[in-house]
């Protein structure tokens, strides 16, 4: 078991509403807390504070300076909260969602990209991501505060097997989507996708581990409009592709749409 501080109202927010952990309590700079309440001004902060209050979890005053000692945020707004570990999805109950959008992310070491994707999938309506099996007990906070809450909120499960996990979901009905700038990889908006899908993502350092692409139904790129002697980073491909999978996705469960030349940007 692991005490982990979280900083900064959203975060903390946030685990109290997705219940995704066990909040201990709230820590909270005392003067910064003083200032806003007699102040006239502040209207944002107070709210953050009344809805805070809402919460039954003990609540702890601090000087400024035990509160920094605490929390070395700095743009945590006088807000902490002393959490327990999160709590993990199975596999399982990722994998058995019906007519399901999941990613899987293989190989995102960096904390502040690892939150920015998960904040980007978050809101490309993504039902759940699967994770290699790793401890972010030292960058949780980190993690937690870049992607604005999403890692509290979204499903996720982690494993020791990425491989034997595409298997599983390929056998439940998904249509298994590898991610690749290379030669065989298919342009994005030339494919034909549906329902349940699996799409999967490698890091910036290594891609995707190899046995994944051999499985893979279909694997996919992003055509540049103009030659480019670089790549776009890892969070920038994965906010575009996850965004435009689930515009061609969106409707009916079994939609199955195949995007021309002609009307690739045409909204749906």
């Amino acid at each position: 078991m692991n005490n982990i501080i979280l900083g900064g109202y959203i975060s903390v927010r946030t685990a109290l509403e997705a219940k995704s952990r066990q909040v201990y309590k709230l820590v909270l700079d005392k003067e910064r807390y003083d200032k806003i309440n007699s102040s006239g001004y502040h209207a944002a902060e107070k709210r953050q504070y009344d809805i805070l209050s809402k919460y039954n979890v003990p609540r702890e005053f601090v000087s400024k300076n035990e509160f920094n000692d605490i929390c070395d945020n700095p743009s945590s707004g006088g807000i902490a909260a002393l959490v327990g570990d999160r709590i993990y999805s199975a596999v399982e109950d990722i994998i058995n969602q019906k007519d399901a959008y999941i990613v899987i992310l293989d190989g995102l070491e960096d904390p502040f990209n690892f939150g920015f994707t998960l904040r980007t999938l978050y809101a490309a309506g993504v039902d759940g991501v699967i994770l290699q099996d790793r401890s972010f007990h030292a960058s949780e906070d980190i993690v937690v505060r870049s992607s604005a809450g999403a890692f509290e909120l979204l499903k996720i499960a982690l494993t020791d097997n990425l491989i034997d996990v595409c298997k599983k979901a390929k056998e439940k009905g998904f249509m298994l989507i590898s991610t690749e700038k290379s030669n065989k990889a298919k342009d994005i908006y030339r494919v034909r996708i549906k329902r349940p899908l699996c799409l999967v993502f490698g890091g910036e350092k290594r891609g995707i581990s190899a046995g994944i692409t051999e499985l893979s139904d279909l694997v996919i790129k992003l055509k540049y409009p103009r030659e480019c002697h670089f790549s776009l980073s890892a969070t920038n491909a994965v906010s575009i592709i996850s965004f435009e999978l689930a515009r061609r996705i969106a409707g009916s469960p079994n939609n199955v749409r195949n995007i021309s030349d002609n009307n690739r940007f045409r909204n749906t």
